[in-house]
């Protein structure tokens, strides 16, 4: 199951990379294994270590991604969503405990981002009153 999940998640990275700088393009829909999964060992991030990240980062799709702590506990809201507590998987990865996000940042040295977020979009009413469903989203930090 994890290998389907790699392997689609590795054949749409071509994809991801045109959809980067397609002008047009503001999310991308994931088919397949739809999943997040909690790592089996969690990578002990200090304060000091995620002081880095913390802040806020433009997606892709026009959203906003928000990080930062509470007391010792590390937090992720996009937009005005609600927030979701994450746990660091790697050095620059992090995993939402709810499972409804992840996402890798890559921090260069002038100060950028670069990366990819996974995150379940909740459902919505759209202006003509019709219900869009759920769905899962890769945005990347331009």
């Amino acid at each position: 199951m994890k290998q389907l999940f790699a392997i689609s998640v590795l054949s749409m990275l071509p994809f991801l990379a045109s959809a980067q700088t397609a002008a047009d393009v503001e999310t991308v829909n994931i088919s397949g294994d739809q999943s997040i999964h909690l790592p089996s060992q969690i990578y002990r991030m200090s304060s000091d270590e995620f002081y880095k990240f913390k802040g806020a980062y433009s997606l892709s799709n026009g959203m906003s991604l928000s990080l930062f702590e509470r007391g010792r506990a590390m937090y992720a809201r996009i937009d005005g969503q609600d927030q979701h507590q994450i746990i660091a998987s790697a050095a620059n990865s992090f995993v939402a405990k709810d499972l409804q996000l992840k996402m890798r940042i890559d921090l260069n040295d002038n100060g950028e981002a670069s990366g990819e977020l996974f995150y379940l979009l909740p459902s919505q009413v759209s202006a003509d009153n019709q219900v869009v469903k759920q769905r899962w989203v890769v945005a990347v930090f331009p």
